[in-house]
């Protein structure tokens, strides 16, 4: 069985890896297990698991509760994955942040600093990790809801009259045109303000998430790495599925 082990940031990149995966694989020869760090540094299990019978993939999900954490996480517990099977080890969140927000002041994406904390990040795995050769760290950009906007379909079935000529007549944006990673700033914001068009609401909830993921299937995470969009989304599918 290949183990991989993947470090998020909170619940939403948590369900949205777990049904990317499933979806993936179409529930077949993959189990999915998901945790939560405590305060204190013990992992409980949470929410979500999947384990069928037989499986010859198994991903273990943690979520750390904090984008800062994500790399400091993935570092403190790779000895013990290692000792304990695991094939390689991923981590993922969001390029927005607090320290984001402090060096570009502005509001503005900027793709030199997404450069330079993405550089640095890799420059820390390679002088600290046992085996950075096995550890492969994706940025979001800027959020996952940005991939989120991208796979637009799923709009639809949230609301029949969220299609994109509505969307872009009310929200000043061509939906179909944009990629989402270079045009909102804020991209969970801009999807709450596409909910509110219909009088619904995005806070990050666990229903909110599973609600938009219930509506997403596997060809729409494959044309959406096929397209000109989101290339932090096509980085990390290629990376799982490289073939």
């Amino acid at each position: 069985m290949v183990k991989v082990a993947i470090f998020v940031e909170g619940q939403t990149e948590l369900i949205f890896i777990r049904e990317y995966l499933l979806k993936m694989y179409e529930h077949q020869e993959v189990e999915v297990k998901c945790f939560t760090f405590l305060r204190e540094g013990n992992i409980k299990p949470t929410e979500y698991s999947f384990s069928p019978p037989e499986a010859a993939y198994s991903f273990e999900i943690f979520n750390v509760g904090n984008d800062n954490a994500v790399l400091s996480r993935l570092l403190k517990n790779e000895q013990h994955l290692w000792n304990t099977g695991f094939h390689k080890i991923f981590g993922v969140r969001d390029m927005y942040s607090k320290d984001y927000r402090e060096v570009v002041k502005n509001a503005s994406i900027n793709e030199d600093i997404n450069q330079r904390f993405q550089q640095s990040t890799l420059a820390v795995i390679n002088a600290k990790a046992i085996r950075p050769q096995n550890i492969h760290f994706c940025y979001a950009i800027m959020e996952v809801e940005a991939w989120i906007i991208a796979l637009k379909d799923c709009f639809l079935k949230l609301h029949p009259i969220l299609n994109s000529n509505f969307i872009s007549s009310k929200l000043g944006f061509e939906i179909d045109a944009v990629d989402p990673e270079t045009t909102f700033f804020h991209p969970a914001a801009t999807l709450e303000d596409i909910y509110k068009l219909v009088g619904l609401t995005y806070n990050k909830r666990k229903g909110d998430i599973n609600a938009i993921m219930d509506n997403i299937q596997k060809q729409n995470f494959i044309d959406l790495a096929n397209s000109n969009k989101c290339q932090s989304f096509k980085s990390m599918h290629t990376t799982f599925f490289p073939n």
